[in-house]
């Protein structure tokens, strides 16, 4: 089931990466792959009072929240791409999980998941 109040108007992609790696049996140089999937999600800016508790550094690179369903798995170090309203395309990173609501996971089996995102 989706969860409709992940109405962000535009693009969000979760970008997988697999990083380069020396191939062991030929000694070659494989270099790293991206697979981009479109996920449902919402995009938020940091209130006054989250900004508070963040760290200072973090804030400077720009930050954000991203709120998206569990199953979506996004992880802590995945890299998301953001079309914005003059349709640009920014790079983030998942920072850290800051919150997980099951509230209506026993009714309609769905787990919100909000991720704090740094500016790559």
């Amino acid at each position: 089931m989706s969860f409709d109040l992940f109405d962000y108007p535009r693009t969000i992609t979760k970008v997988d990466v697999t990083e380069g790696y020396t191939n062991q049996s030929t000694g070659e140089w494989v270099p790293e792959s991206t697979i981009e999937t479109s996920i449902s999600a919402h995009i938020t800016d940091i209130s006054l009072k989250e900004r508070q508790y963040l760290d200072a550094a973090v804030l400077e690179k720009g930050a954000r929240k991203l709120s998206c369903e569990s199953s979506a798995g996004v992880v802590v170090g995945d890299r998301i791409k953001i079309t914005e309203e003059d349709s640009s395309e920014t790079e983030w990173i998942v920072n850290s999980k800051l919150s997980e609501s099951s509230l209506m996971k026993q009714y309609v089996n769905v787990s919100r998941s909000t991720f704090l995102l740094v500016r790559k």
